[in-house]
């Protein structure tokens, strides 16, 4: 396990994903390989800083296809903002019952800082990182998996909405992982042990490319095992004195980036639907987004719509859900292994339409949620 030097492997799978895109038997399987194959590319640009231009046709294969692809996507969104509609209640009272908890505690580490951004070896890190996963005893099957996993470094300058990312092929399972800036330290430990989530998640993948294309697009689950994986990383680098400072800073930037897609997501589930049906299409301002909720919020809340121009629904919630879900999940890990009826579920959900009843049967509770979140934070006094 090392990082890649250069862009010889994505070449390859781009090689590898054209014949699958040729090949295709179903139109789930042409959509499944153009969002791939635009991945693949956007990934060179973001790792090389080549401006590819790729054609309609590299990635769709036709035009006729390019069509399907916006047809679909988009009748999956629909279907995904229409159990949003219906879901609405539920999500406001989960999620606002959440803040009003956690709020307070937040608020007391916002200035603090405890590392210094140290460096290691490339020897140092990655022992860190293989030891994290030995400990988390994930099987023989996810160590071969992984073996043919690339692991890339992309410039945040040219894609500045995350940290990392994983792209996936559903056909032949080709799998690369790509970490911001990466350096060795604690930082690209954090990412590489979320996007590693992904990994674990698609090692399991033995479905049908469908299941694949409705968990791409419209689950509400697909965050919950890569932030199952973030938050266990943080918790062996401090409980084992490994970074243990720089790993503090990380845990305080999770809490407040967790509560920060939780906000939007409450204020997602406040808007009505013509508001929400439109913003699909322009984008308004923060603040006419605030004048529609300022009953719930200080004015402050304006600065934060700012940094994010997005009210798209899966793309907050699948964080914010991530974030509730693994913070259960992580206590059935660390007493059951990962061989548990939970992470089994969320397995068997992962293509769902979002339904309260899996929150409910493992009573992920606004109470239960908050009793653990005051537990995690006080890995910050060790």
């Amino acid at each position: 396990m090392e990082l890649a030097e250069d862009v010889t492997g994505l070449i390859e799978r781009v090689e590898r994903a054209n014949k699958n895109l040729k090949k295709a038997k179903s139109a789930e399987e042409r959509i499944a390989m153009a969002n791939y194959i635009d991945n693949l590319y956007e990934s060179i640009i973001y790792t090389t800083g080549i401006p590819l231009v790729p054609t309609e046709k590299a990635v769709f294969g036709s035009h006729k296809n390019y069509h399907k692809f916006n047809k679909k996507v988009t009748i999956l969104d629909n279907k995904t903002l229409e159990n949003f509609f219906e879901n609405r209640k539920f999500h406001t009272w989960l999620f606002g019952s959440i803040l009003d908890e956690i709020n307070p505690y937040l608020e007391e580490y916002e200035d603090l800082g405890f590392g210094n951004g140290e460096i290691i070896s490339k020897g140092e890190f990655f022992d860190i990182f293989l030891s994290f996963l030995n400990e988390l005893h994930l099987g023989k099957h996810f160590d071969k998996f992984i073996e043919n996993v690339g692991i890339y470094s992309f410039d945040s300058e040219y894609r500045t909405d995350c940290k990392g990312y994983i792209i996936y092929n559903p056909v032949n399972k080709d799998t690369d992982v790509f970490v911001g800036d990466f350096d060795y330290n604690a930082t690209s430990l954090y990412t590489l042990a979320h996007e590693f989530g992904h990994v674990y998640e698609f090692s399991k993948f033995d479905d049908d490319v469908s299941i694949y294309n409705k968990h791409f697009y419209q689950s509400f689950y697909g965050e919950s095992v890569s932030k199952l994986f973030e938050r266990m990383m943080l918790e062996y680098l401090i409980k084992n004195n490994i970074l243990r400072a720089d790993a503090k800073d990380e845990l305080i930037d999770m809490e407040f980036n967790n509560f920060t897609f939780m906000i939007y997501s409450y204020i997602i589930s406040l808007l009505d639907d013509e508001m929400l049906k439109k913003h699909r299409q322009n984008i308004v301002s923060p603040e006419y987004i605030y004048s529609l909720i300022d009953e719930y919020f200080d004015e402050d809340v304006i600065d934060l719509l700012v940094e994010n121009d997005s009210l798209e629904v899966q793309h907050n919630y699948i964080y914010a859900y991530g974030d509730v879900i693994s913070m259960f999940l992580k206590d059935k890990v660390n007493k059951y292994g990962f061989d548990n009826d939970m992470i089994d579920e969320l397995h068997d959900r992962r293509a769902e339409i979002f339904s309260p009843d899996f929150i409910e049967k493992y009573d992920m509770s606004p109470k239960r949620y908050v009793k653990a979140y005051q537990k995690e934070l006080k890995l910050l006094e060790k």
